[in-house]
C-alpha cells in the first residue's frame, strides 16, 4: 500500500508542476509567418490600442492572450514585465484577456495587483483574427505585422521570454519565423489524472466508512459518498451543498462561463471543506496536523487516514450538527 501511495503522489505532483496552457477557445486566423490583421483593442485606462499604431512605434509587438483566472498566465507575467522594462524603447507587450467574462474592471484590478505596467485590456474583436488552443498564447510580431514566433503555453523557464525578445530584436535577426512552440494542454493531464483521482477518492472513503461501520460500497456513489463523509463528523446536508457548489463551477467552465463566478463557487466549496477536514481528523482521534493534511491534500489525506490505525471515535454532539 505504501508503494501505491508514493506512486499516486508522484503522478499528482508531476501534473501539478507541468505548467501548460488551459483554455477551450478556438478560432481561425493568423499563425506563424502570417500577417496579423488590423485590430483595435479596449484598454484598462479607457483608451484603445490599434495594431497599426503599435507597429509604427515599435520594432517588436508582443500580443499576449491571457485570462485573469489562468494560473500559467500569472506565472509568466513577472518575467514579461522585467523584459518590457528593459526593451520598452523598441518593444511593446499588449496583453489582452480572451475570456469574455473578464471585464475591463477585473483586468484593471488584476494589472494593479500584479504590478504590471504594459498595456492590458480585453481582446474583443482580436479573437476573430487569431486561433488559440489555450491560455496563454503569445504572438511576436515584427514591425511589418508578420507573426515571427508563436507560443502556446506559458514562459516558465528562467529568461525564456527574454531570450526570445533578445533574438528577435537582434541586428542579426533576418526576419525568418521561428518554430512554433506548443505546451501540452493541462486538460490532457486532467484526463490522465481523472481515473487516479477517482480511485484514490473511492479507496480513501471506503476505508474511512468501514472504520465507522458504514458499508464501503457507498463510497462508489457520487454525492451520496460526500454526504456520508460529512455525516461522520458534521452534517451530510452541508456536504451536499459543498458538492453542488463544485459541480456548478465545473458546469459553468464547460459552458465557457468560467471567470469570477466559477472561481467564487470553488472557493466557497473550499471554505466549507476547511472545518470539515479539521472535524474529520478529530473524530478519528487525530490532531490539527492531520486536519491540515486533509484540507490541503484532500483525497490523498483521506487515503492515508484510512490506511492508518486510527479508529472512529464517533461524532461529538450538538456543535457538529447543521444549524438549519
Amino acid at each position: 500500500m505504501k508503494k501505491l501511495i508514493f506512486m499516486i503522489a508522484a503522478v499528482l505532483m508531476t501534473a501539478l508542476f507541468s505548467f501548460s496552457a488551459f483554455a477551450d477557445q478556438n478560432g481561425g486566423g493568423a499563425g506563424t509567418g502570417d500577417i496579423m490583421p488590423e485590430f483595435i483593442a479596449e484598454l484598462t485606462d479607457g483608451t484603445t490600442a490599434t495594431l497599426s499604431d503599435l507597429l509604427k512605434e515599435n520594432d517588436l509587438v508582443v500580443l499576449n492572450i491571457f485570462a485573469t483566472w489562468c494560473g500559467p498566465c500569472e506565472m509568466e507575467f513577472p518575467e514579461m514585465e522585467k523584459s518590457y522594462q528593459a526593451h520598452k524603447d523598441r518593444m511593446v507587450i499588449l496583453s489582452l484577456s480572451g475570456d469574455p467574462d473578464d471585464t475591463v474592471e477585473m483586468i484593471s484590478d488584476y494589472k494593479a495587483s500584479h504590478g504590471l505596467s504594459f498595456p492590458m485590456g480585453r481582446a474583443g474583436e482580436v479573437m476573430d483574427h487569431i486561433s488559440i488552443d489555450g491560455f496563454p498564447t503569445t504572438f511576436f510580431l515584427t514591425s511589418d505585422g508578420k507573426v515571427v514566433f508563436l507560443k502556446v503555453g506559458a514562459f516558465v523557464q528562467e529568461n525564456e521570454f527574454e531570450e526570445k525578445v533578445t533574438t528577435l530584436l537582434s541586428s542579426d535577426y533576418d526576419g525568418t519565423p521561428l518554430p512554433e512552440e506548443k505546451a501540452k494542454p493541462i486538460t490532457l493531464y486532467l484526463l490522465l489524472l481523472l481515473p487516479v483521482i477517482l480511485v484514490v477518492r473511492i479507496i480513501g472513503r471506503w476505508l474511512l466508512f468501514r472504520k465507522a461501520g458504514i458499508p464501503g460500497w457507498q463510497s462508489l456513489i457520487p454525492f451520496l459518498s460526500t454526504m456520508k463523509e460529512y455525516d461522520l463528523c458534521w452534517d451530510g446536508r452541508i456536504g451536499l451543498a459543498a458538492r453542488l457548489l463544485g459541480a456548478a463551477a465545473v458546469v459553468l467552465r464547460m459552458l465557457g462561463h468560467g471567470g469570477i463566478l466559477s472561481s467564487a463557487l470553488l472557493f466557497a466549496e473550499f471554505l466549507i471543506g476547511v472545518p470539515q477536514g479539521m472535524k474529520l481528523a478529530k473524530v478519528f482521534g487525530k490532531g490539527k496536523g492531520t486536519g491540515v493534511l486533509l484540507v490541503i491534500f484532500n483525497r490523498i489525506g483521506r487515503l492515508c487516514l484510512g490506511l492508518s490505525r486510527a479508529k472512529y471515535l464517533g461524532k461529538e454532539s450538538p456543535d457538529h450538527h447543521c444549524p438549519l
